[in-house]
């Protein structure tokens, strides 16, 4: 067969080296170079010249090219952009790729974070048929993942990464085969929007359960922060607080310190515990190293 592989990501390698790991035929990699703000620990550009896999980057992806490899097939990891109809009409058994979200649930970008972010209970990957609107091609299978308290954003993508492998091994002979199950996705659904740095920003009025999950769904390279008075702060850690005891502050109030590091800020509807924290020299400290007292305001 002849295949087309676009992505990248630590889940476009781990999805490429099920492939190759299945002896299925690929013609051609092409892959991008990681975003400022990314950091990969795994790249499809490794695996591509670790198999001599012909080998193209974002400028080499246009329809002439496309054309001139005369794919059958085009499965497509970690990729941002909608392709252009031309490019999709050139297969003959079209274009998939995994979204990581149960779609309709959440097309477009940020599905993971936002997925924490809402306090939703599951989320999952589904791989389909691109076509030229957002995310919403025909489904081919999906897998579900719950998502727990403990979770948070690199926890959540480590296990779409293993689900979105399994997908790939258990369908793309079937794809192949031409007798892969297609379920039409319905029309509505719902859409995450690009996330940026500053939406990374605590406010302490919220509701605890809210802020928790803000910070758990943040990267570490958009972090949730706070200021204490004009000095940024960045919160990697915290955890909802389970007591008896009500606590009466303004929002953002330092409310108590542990002897465990951690401290609990007032919230809009209780506190929340804080454990771990950053500061502009990107070192992660116990909360309770920087916010040491009671009459601390955080803003």
């Amino acid at each position: 067969m002849n295949i087309i592989f676009i992505g990248s990501q630590p889940i476009g390698h781990d999805c490429l080296n099920e492939i190759i790991k299945m002896k299925i035929g690929i013609k051609a990699v092409f892959t991008f170079k990681p975003d400022t703000h990314e950091k990969w620990e795994k790249s499809v550009e490794e695996i591509a010249k670790k198999h001599k896999i012909p080998l193209y980057f974002s400028d080499d992806l246009t329809t002439k090219k496309i054309k001139k490899l005369k794919p059958e097939l085009i499965v497509v990891i970690g990729y941002r952009k909608i392709f252009p109809q031309e490019i999709l009409d050139i297969p003959k058994f079209g274009v998939v790729g995994i979204h990581a979200s149960l779609l309709p649930t959440l097309r477009g970008q940020a599905p993971l974070n936002w997925s924490i972010i809402l306090n939703h209970k599951k989320t999952g990957a589904t791989l389909f048929k691109m076509n030229k609107s957002i995310d919403s091609g025909d489904i081919i299978d999906q897998k579900e993942i719950q998502i727990i308290q403990e979770d948070n954003i690199e926890k959540i993508k480590e296990k779409i990464r293993l689900i979105s492998v399994k997908l790939i091994s258990n369908n793309i002979l079937k794809i192949l085969s031409g007798t892969a199950k297609i379920t039409k996705q319905p029309i509505k659904g719902t859409y995450g929007c690009a996330r940026i740095p500053e939406d990374g920003k605590i406010y302490w009025q919220k509701d605890s359960i809210e802020i928790f999950n803000l910070i758990r769904a943040c990267e570490e390279s958009y972090p949730a922060f706070t200021f204490l008075g004009n000095k940024k702060i960045f919160v990697t850690k915290a955890k909802l607080h389970k007591s008896k005891e009500k606590y009466f502050g303004t929002p953002g109030q330092i409310g108590m310190t542990f002897e465990d590091g951690s401290v609990l800020v007032i919230t809009g509807n209780g506190v929340l515990r804080i454990s771990k924290v950053k500061n502009r020299s990107n070192i992660e400290v116990d909360a309770k190293t920087l916010f040491k007292s009671s009459k601390l305001r955080l803003k």
